[in-house]
Formats: C-alpha cells, sequence, structure tokens
C-alpha cells in the first residue's frame, strides 16, 4: 500500500527489533496492554503466532522517500467478507508523531479493508485517554461503548472504548 508519503508493507522478522524498541518506550505501550517490560522473545513469539494465523495481518509503516520504518499496524479476527478488528496501530518514533502519517496509515488500512477486502465491518478500541481517538472520530469511527475492565495491563485492568466504521458509513464518506 502507498500513500503520499507512506509505504505499507507485510511486516518481516527483521522488523522485530525495531518493534521490540519501540514496544519499550511509555510513548507506544501507554495506551496499548503492552507490558512495559516485554521481553525480546515475547514480540518475537507474538510476530511468528500472528504470522501464522490466517485471521492476522501484520503491516511495517515506512517512509516511502527513505524507507525507514515508522510504525506499526496490526489487523486481527478477519473473517472473509465479513469484518477486521484494527488490533494495533501506532507511529513508534515521536518525531514522526503529529505529521499526518498516522491518518495516512489509517486510511490506506480503511481503503484495504472496504475496497479491495469488501469487508463490511471496522472496528478497535481504545484505551480511555489515547489521543488517537480524535484520530478515529475524525476519520468517521462510531462510537459503540466501553468495554469496563477489558485489557489487563502489568496486573491492572483498563476500560478500552469500542469504536467502527461500517462500509456503507465509509462508502458515504469517501466516495
Amino acid at each position: 500500500m502507498k500513500t503520499k508519503d507512506l509505504s505499507i508493507r507485510n511486516s518481516t522478522w527483521d522488523d522485530i527489533d525495531i518493534f521490540y524498541k519501540w514496544e519499550l518506550t511509555p510513548e507506544v505501550n501507554e495506551f496499548f496492554s503492552i507490558s512495559e517490560n516485554q521481553s525480546y522473545e515475547t514480540v518475537a513469539r507474538t510476530y511468528v503466532h500472528y504470522d501464522d494465523n490466517p485471521n492476522k495481518r501484520q503491516y511495517t509503516i515506512v517512509l516511502r522517500d527513505t524507507g525507514k520504518p515508522i510504525g506499526r499496524i496490526i489487523l486481527g479476527d478477519l473473517i472473509e467478507g465479513w469484518k477486521v478488528e484494527v488490533f494495533r496501530i501506532y507511529i513508534g518514533d515521536p518525531a514522526m508523531r503529529n505529521k499526518g502519517y498516522g491518518r495516512q496509515a489509517m486510511e490506506a488500512i480503511m481503503k484495504l479493508c472496504f475496497d479491495e477486502w469488501n469487508l463490511e465491518r471496522m472496528y478497535l478500541d481504545h484505551y480511555t485517554g489515547n489521543p488517537a481517538s480524535f484520530l478515529y472520530q475524525s476519520l468517521g469511527f462510531k462510537y459503540e461503548g466501553v468495554l469496563r475492565n477489558n485489557c489487563r495491563k502489568n496486573g491492572e485492568y483498563y476500560d478500552v472504548h469500542l469504536m467502527s466504521m461500517l462500509k456503507d458509513e465509509y462508502v458515504q464518506r469517501y466516495k
């Protein structure tokens, strides 16, 4: 997938080193159920587990002009002809944030899901206070409710806010 500034490609084993570094930083793991001290082995095992699962897809967000990786996308709960979850999306390099790259990446994933895969529903959830919630709203995702104590991180429970977009809503807004 290509956008104005980005290429979004399938993740590879070589990407694990950078995923590990990003996911150790508070800027990334603060709003995900990623342990603050997860091991490299955990990141590698998760990558392999997701790579072997036909209902998951992993992508690396890279700058088109340099090929530098700047972020990650994981899609889960993919059921052909029906739905997919944006399980994780982030711009890992803090210097690359607030430049519109997250929006470009989300728009590319939405196009993939609705135009190419012809899915009916995309959904995601986010922790209370996640600033990305404003991006999701501006893209047209609608709130469905709060899943109370739905995530656990470092022994604590967190509420997550469920959001979705249906194909008709995507077509009305983007076509």
